[in-house]
């Protein structure tokens, strides 16, 4: 019996300051409401939570997708006058950003299912850890066979002149998964060497699009034989039948990306925003992105790993100390740095 207590204890939710268990939340307590959501995870896994959110609780949902640094930007620019009630997906360093702005609602008393690790709720109580991923190199073992080269081994193998308008990378200044890459180098070699690096990395690249999730579709497409970008993005193509596809980790270490999501403070909307951060929570709703082919790991106790990412998980990535909080809060120094380095002709616009 104490066990089962605490069992209950432990996944125990909390709406509206109220604490309750997942079968005792009325889900239906905001049918009919509105709620709006920047999207930055991918489209097909934003928009499956939200049709699950809505089917669950008669909320009409509005959404957006964007990169997670566009949909800081966003939200910094209406802070007097929120467009959106929640932030979904990303990775976490803008969020960073954007508590130290003031721009998240401190949810400071929801109670959810426990993380599967402590490092996921480093955010709390401003953003809320909702999968985890790793940062490496996507490639097209077939382009680079017929070109007779082998994929690269380490960030600096990146700069060879054998990978002259190979390479693909999201663009930092718009996609977090590109300020996320360039802080991953910093923080492995120090400014000055990185933004070095930086520069010969961007002789051999042919251009920085606008998402992170973009850099692996553009390897997939054969627009690209290398693509900077998370791991399980290429994974998704690998499992949707792509042979010609090699997942690579840098040989110096990487960063591990907690993707969040977060309620926006002053927004329009907040009954039904607690709402969808108690679903977002569940393992209910983190379980839902492997069904359209978003394998990240996931953050709470009771929500299954896709099997697929096991596959991640054997390539025995080293993981840096990677410091996202020094992340956000360094991000537009981050993106000044880069843009001094690379060459803003490649940058991908609308």
């Amino acid at each position: 019996m104490k066990k089962f207590l605490i069992l209950i204890l432990a996944l125990a939710l909390c709406l509206g300051g109220m604490c309750a268990s997942a079968e005792e939340i009325n889900w239906r307590a905001c049918e009919g409401g509105e709620l709006t959501v920047y999207v930055a995870c991918g489209d097909e896994h934003g928009a499956a939570v939200l049709k699950a959110f809505q089917q669950k609780t008669g909320v009409n949902i509005t959404y957006m997708r964007l990169s997670g640094n566009a949909c800081y930007n966003r939200i910094l620019s209406e802070r007097d006058d929120p467009g959106a009630d929640v932030w979904y997906g990303g990775t976490c360093d803008p969020f960073i950003a954007a508590a130290k702005e003031d721009l998240l609602y401190p949810y400071a008393n929801f109670e959810h299912a426990p993380y599967k690790s402590e490092s996921y709720g480093v955010g709390e109580p401003y953003w809320f850890g909702i999968y985890s991923g790793y940062i490496g190199f996507i490639c097209d073992a077939d382009a680079l066979a017929a070109a007779g080269v082998e994929a690269p081994s380490s960030w600096e193998d990146l700069a060879k002149p054998e990978y002259a308008g190979m390479i693909c990378m999201a663009n930092p200044a718009e996609a977090s998964t590109g300020m996320m890459t360039v802080s991953i180098l910093m923080q492995i070699y120090g400014e000055d060497r990185a933004m070095e690096l930086v520069s010969a990395i961007d002789k051999n690249v042919i251009s920085y699009v606008r998402t992170g999730a973009g850099v692996a579709a553009r390897v997939a497409e054969g627009g690209a034989a290398i693509g900077v970008g998370f791991l399980h993005n290429g994974l998704q193509y690998i499992e949707e039948g792509s042979e010609k596809l090699q997942l690579v980790a840098p040989e110096e270490g990487t960063g591990c990306e907690v993707g969040g999501a977060a309620i926006v403070k002053g927004c329009k909307h907040l009954d039904a925003a607690k709402l969808f951060m108690a679903f977002a929570m569940s393992p209910e709703a983190q379980e839902i992105g492997q069904t359209v082919g978003s394998l990240q790991f996931l953050t709470v106790e009771g929500a299954r790993d896709p099997e697929a990412a096991q596959a991640v998980t054997d390539m025995g990535v080293k993981l840096i100390d990677y410091d996202s909080t020094w992340t956000g809060e360094n991000r537009d120094h981050i993106i000044e740095a880069w843009t001094s380095a690379a060459d803003m002709s490649k940058v991908e616009g609308d």
